[in-house]
This record gives structure tokens, sequence and C-alpha cells, in this order.
């Protein structure tokens, strides 16, 4: 059975072979490159991913009883639906500094890879373990999320022009996840039985971690490179 320092080094090099701040959707960002018409796309593909969580986390909430993971998955819960300003309200926001209206953000069908990311989800949440399904989220997803939004600030204040307000979706998360990543890890750790366990939810984190790369490659191939996603149902409906 791995130590816990080892374990967590496992762990974090299973998510980064497939870490999204690698791929070249979040690098043409970074480097302030990525069209308008890319970034709206991204708001409204999110939007349908990330409108999900607190639903997520509350599967999680009730199906796990580890006080530890139950504390955290609140947590999440009550961060994504602050009465205040919901996270997905901030992500629409930006969306409207895009030039988009709020339903235009919140309106546009899933492209294929989005809609396979959430079915993974869901069917980890609601099929596998309670380790894998608090992998998933916290490890294979959430804990990626400072290093994909952290080459993003700088490029969206001063290349695109964006005001604070409007990128506060990307700073806030840059703080907050952070914080829920190294928690997630500390669970999984804590409650990893044997060397059974452990490599179930290594493969479990390069799953997660795959899948949102894959999200990513809808994105880039349909609103960079121009792919049509479904090019022989255009074809029968045009003939």
């Amino acid at each position: 059975m791995l130590a816990p320092v080892e374990y967590r080094e496992a762990l974090e090099a299973a998510r980064n072979e497939w870490h999204s701040k690698n791929h070249p959707f979040f690098k043409t960002w970074a480097a302030g490159e990525l069209s308008n018409a890319a970034m709206r796309a991204y708001c409204q593909q999110h939007y349908n991913f990330v409108s999900n969580a607190s639903r997520y986390s509350g599967i999680m909430y009730g199906l796990c009883d580890w006080h530890d993971a139950r504390v955290l998955l609140l947590e999440n819960l009550n961060e994504e639906e602050d009465p205040e300003e919901r996270h997905v309200d901030m992500l629409s926001r930006f969306g409207m500094a895009l030039g988009m209206t709020f339903e235009e953000g919140r309106s546009a069908p899933d492209l294929p890879t989005t809609a396979a990311l959430k079915d993974f989800i869901i069917n980890t949440l609601m099929m596998r373990s309670v380790l894998e399904g608090i992998a998933t989220l916290t490890i294979g997803l959430e804990s990626q999320v400072p290093e994909l939004y952290a080459p993003l600030i700088d490029p969206l204040r001063n290349v695109y022009g964006f005001t604070d307000n409007d990128i506060e979706f990307f700073t806030l998360h840059v703080v907050a996840d952070v914080e829920h990543g190294d928690a997630g890890f500390e669970i999984i750790i804590n409650h990893s039985n044997d060397e059974r366990e452990q490599q179930m939810v290594i493969e479990q984190v390069r799953q997660a971690a795959m899948k949102r790369w894959f999200y990513m490659d809808g994105l880039w191939l349909q609103y960079v490179e121009g792919r049509q996603w479904y090019p022989a149902a255009d074809a029968v409906a045009a003939a």
C-alpha cells in the first residue's frame, strides 16, 4: 500500500497525464489569441457543465457517510447556490461582457463531448464507489481549475480588456478550488483502505481528467478548427 505522500503523488500524476491546462484551447486563450466566438462557446458549454455542480455534490452528500467528505460537499453545494450570487451567475456575467445576452449564455445545446462528460460524472456517482465519486469530482476535475484559470487572468485583463467584475468567475475559482482540491486529496488518502482501492482511485482520476480533456476537444474542434460534428446528418438533410 502506498504511503500518503506517495499516494498523493500518484493521484497528481494520473490527473496530470490529461490535465487540461496543457490543452491547446487553454494554451491559446492564455496567449491572448482565442477568438470572441470561442470564448462565447466556452461560456455556453461550461454553463451546461457547471450548472449541474450542485446536483453532483448533492448526490455524493446523500450517498456518503464520511463526516469530512460531507462537510466539503456541503461547502461546495452552498458556494454554488449562494443566494447572493451563484457561481453560474458570475459565468453569465462574463458571457454578457463578451456580447451575449443572458439567455444566449444558457440556451446552447450540448456538444457531444459536453454531454459525454456529464454522462461520465453521473454514471460514476451512481454506479461506482463513493471513493471513486469523490475522487472524480474533487481531484480529477475540481483540482485542475486553479491551474486552468490562473494563466488566463492577465490576458483577460490586459489583452482582452475585461474588468475585474467581468472575470470574477475565473479569479474566484483560482483561490477557492485550491482549498477544495487539497481537501479532496486528504479525504481520498484518509479513506483508501488498501492497495486495491488506491489503484482503483488512481485510475478513476486518470479517466476523469481524460474526459475533461475530451470535453475541451469538442470546443477546440468546433470553435477553433471549425469542425462540424454531424456532417453525415447535414448531408442527408440537404439531399
